[in-house]
């Protein structure tokens, strides 16, 4: 009886542990989805504010006419979805940070890539520390 009893006690630790293990699971993904629209909106206000100052040059400065580009990446809200979308952004990033030209799979991009820009000889020499 001492047995069964034992059992019982470790089963029932063994789910107040998994209850508490869930409960520390979504409130720390909660957390992180906060802390993300935080830093995503802060990222976001340094693109519009970089945009502003690439107007400024190209008007101002340049005469030249200046089109707002349109980056998909500032329509969305919140963390990468699923699995495959934060791989391959990793992959993509991981490219960068290499050195070397990253392999886009296009179909599985949201929006049009904006990596053209980063594959300039001078720009990738600003990208990558040396």
């Amino acid at each position: 009886q001492s047995l069964e009893s034992e059992l019982e006690r470790v089963t029932e630790q063994f789910q107040e542990t998994q209850n508490r293990m869930r409960d520390l699971a979504r409130s720390s993904a909660e957390k992180f989805r906060r802390v993300w629209a935080v830093n995503e909106e802060e990222a976001k206000a340094l693109v519009r504010k970089t945009l502003e100052a690439d107007r400024i040059i190209h008007v101002q400065q340049l005469g030249m006419p200046w089109e707002e580009p349109h980056f998909c990446f500032m329509d969305n809200v919140g963390p990468l979805g699923d699995h495959k979308e934060k791989e391959e952004a990793m992959q993509v990033a991981m490219a960068l940070l290499e050195g070397g030209t990253p392999e886009i799979p296009r179909k599985t991009l949201p929006c049009p890539p904006i990596l053209g820009i980063f594959q300039e000889p001078p720009v990738l020499s600003w990208l990558i520390p040396r």
